[in-house]
């Protein structure tokens, strides 16, 4: 065919796609898409490009769509899906910093509780999303329809283009890589270098950026679901470490929800929000630099797993929902093997985040939740609020056979922090900001809930051993009170409380919740085990300290580092998929 005989064809083809008035809804989508776009990617870098990317590969991919299927209901159905994910995913975005993964549906029966939290999240420029969906079922109905004879040559051309987009990906992200590979003489192919980026990126956002929803929530389907076989052997000696007669005792650890340490040292009009636990940062061994191993999927559940394993969560799915985890050479497993009675404590329902199989899983011999407490209001989801919890939960203490190793996991201060009324409050904390009041007011509850549980467990057993921290930051970041300072980095406090150790210190180690049980260990003077990957706190220099899904990272000095601007190796943060999946 002659150039000349080409050029009207496709100028006749452009005219056809683009005079249909369903172009009209289907620019909506894009315009939205762009709009999520930018409010998920930082712009740094090659940021703006991959964006700019990101918009022509979903207008082609979409008038691909439009050529194909012309039926009014699924092409309204489709925008419908398209949008919900996108706003779904920026709501996402706004509270936990990165992309839905579909793991997080496992915990689709949590949803319900976060409603006055979502509704927290939303902006009023999130009408466009309505909005578009709104010229997508008016234009769309009135859009023209066309034989398939007709459409061939529209679909042959986008598909052509789609598949030019593709080979154009290839090239462009795996050019960078490439030319470094040849500086330094490393053995990389492109097609290495595009399957690690296709196959195995661990970065969601930049998936959904790179790839698009479909190609990455059909990866994250295959990672859900994936079976590697049998898992790789973990030694014996990981769990017979002993504990010798004289040290051992009853051991309490409280994991107290959204605890930030920003928020044990606020005050409102010089008046402390937490005044006990800013008492305790002078009275024990106090630890200030710890951040969260907090993913999306995992949610709280992840700081149990990571304190009671010493392992990165799995990211892609809840832990807890993982196959695997009687495998593990978990501290209850241990406490066990030495005669402990190992129980675990919450106040809310044991299914969610699969908390109640994974628990036992990881070798808890009793576990109380919801159904096992008196219940003093049934209406309400969490059932207990921490005073009546903690009483009750001393109270089922008070009749084990000792030593014990207990785990206990606070409520009251979950999101949205309306768990507790007005005339719950210890002291009513007034500020501009409703989630602001309500977090601090909810904490100064906590505060004086644990100041009554702690005192009476150490009068009852001075030789008691207590360590509490925080699970993850609130995530709030308002001009009245802000959870962190940087984002990525989730600052949670760490104690140990010891009334039979008079040593009262601050110990400013870069650490996170997979170093809480080798540093107890290493207090009570017990062999670490050797597969645990995280470090002792009181080593003041040890190894790299990294933060699942964060930038950043904290060297041997404990100092902050970016992950892109070292070479360093992340890879142990993904060893855990090697035994659990």
């Amino acid at each position: 065919m002659k150039p000349q005989n080409i050029i009207p064809q496709i100028i006749t083809l452009f005219k056809s796609t683009f005079e249909n008035v369903h172009i009209i809804g289907l620019l909506g989508i894009i315009f939205t898409h762009t709009f999520f776009l930018i409010e998920i990617v930082e712009f740094v870098g090659f940021n703006f490009f991959r964006i700019i990317f990101s918009i022509v590969a979903l207008t082609n991919f979409s008038l691909l769509l439009f050529s194909i299927f012309q039926n009014y209901r699924l092409r309204v159905f489709g925008t419908t899906v398209y949008l919900l994910i996108l706003w779904s995913n920026v709501l996402h975005f706004r509270y936990f910093g990165s992309t839905m993964h579909l793991g997080t549906l496992l915990n689709i029966e949590f949803l319900p509780v976060l409603g006055s939290q979502i509704v927290y999240l939303i902006r009023w420029v999130d009408i466009v999303y309505l909005l578009s969906l709104i010229a997508g079922i008016f234009f769309f109905r009135k859009s023209k329809k066309t034989h398939i004879t007709n459409r061939i040559s529209a679909i042959s051309f986008f598909a052509g283009a789609w598949l030019f987009l593709q080979v154009f990906h290839y090239y462009a992200s795996t050019q960078s890589p490439i030319n470094s590979a040849k500086r330094y003489n490393e053995p990389y192919t492109r097609w290495g270098v595009y399957s690690e980026i296709r196959f195995e990126s661990r970065d969601h956002t930049g998936s959904v950026l790179y790839f698009g929803f479909l190609w990455t929530y059909g990866l994250d389907l295959y990672r859900i679901n994936k079976n590697p076989g049998v898992g790789v052997e973990i030694p014996k000696s990981n769990f017979t470490v002993t504990i010798p007669e004289n040290k051992k005792r009853n051991i309490i650890a409280i994991q107290v929800e959204s605890l930030d340490n920003n928020v044990i040292h606020h005050t409102v009009d010089g008046k402390p929000v937490m005044p006990f636990l800013h008492h305790l940062t002078q009275q024990s061994i106090y630890f200030p630099k710890i951040f969260a191993q907090h993913t999306s999927v995992g949610g709280t559940s992840d700081a149990e797993f990571c304190v009671l394993t010493s392992q990165y969560p799995l990211g892609h799915k809840g832990t807890f929902f993982a196959i695997g985890l009687e495998k593990l050479p978990a501290i209850p497993v241990i406490m066990n093997n030495n005669e402990y009675i190992t129980l675990a404590f919450h106040g809310n329902n044991g299914s969610f985040f699969n908390r109640k199989q994974g628990l036992l899983k990881l070798g808890f011999q009793q576990t109380y939740f919801k159904n096992d407490f008196i219940i003093n209001n049934p209406d309400k989801w969490h059932a207990l609020k921490d005073m009546d919890f903690l009483l009750q939960v001393q109270q089922k203490l008070a009749d084990v056979e000792t030593p014990y190793f207990a785990y206990i996991l606070t409520l009251t201060s979950h999101t949205p922090f309306d768990l507790i009324d007005e005339n719950d409050y210890i002291s009513d904390f007034h500020t501009e900001d409703p989630i602001v009041k309500n977090y601090l007011n909810s904490m100064a509850y906590v505060d004086t809930a644990l100041e009554k549980f702690i005192t009476t467990i150490q009068q009852v057993d001075p030789n008691s051993l207590i360590i509490l921290f925080g699970d993850h930051c609130a995530n709030i970041n308002e001009p009245e009170y802000a959870s962190y300072s940087i984002k990525g980095l989730e600052p949670i406090p760490f104690f140990i409380l010891d009334p039979m150790n008079p040593s009262h210190k601050v110990i400013s180690v870069a650490g996170t919740t997979i170093d809480f049980g080798p540093t107890l260990f290493d207090f009570l003077g017990v062999d670490i085990p050797e597969f645990w990957q995280g470090k002792s706190l009181f080593d003041e220099h040890n190894k790299n300290t990294f933060i699942l899904n964060s930038p950043y990272y904290f060297d041997t000095q404990s100092k902050m580092q970016k992950i892109s601007d070292q070479s360093v190796d992340t890879e142990e943060m993904y060893r855990i998929q090697n035994y659990i999946w």
